[in-house]
């Protein structure tokens, strides 16, 4: 899903001209940082439910990269 969602994100960054994105203030979060960032959230094994709000909510990068990381983890039951 997160390769998805760089592949969409890049088709997008291609099509339209940087100074266009920056009038709207469009930035995007690369597939390194967004799995940096998961990896820095600490998830104890008493947890069986997650929750993660992401204030940016622009093309779903960090979301997904959250996802990939959970559906990893067996002791995590829902997200």
């Amino acid at each position: 899903m997160l390769d998805r969602v760089i592949d969409r994100t890049n088709d997008y960054i291609e099509s339209m001209p940087k100074k266009e994105r920056k009038k709207y203030g469009q930035f995007f979060t690369s597939k390194e940082t967004a799995r940096f960032m998961a990896g820095l959230y600490a998830i104890s094994p008493e947890r069986q439910t997650v929750s993660v709000l992401d204030a940016g909510a622009g093309s779903g990068i960090l979301n997904c990269a959250f996802l990939k990381r959970f559906s990893r983890i067996d002791y995590i039951r829902s997200f």
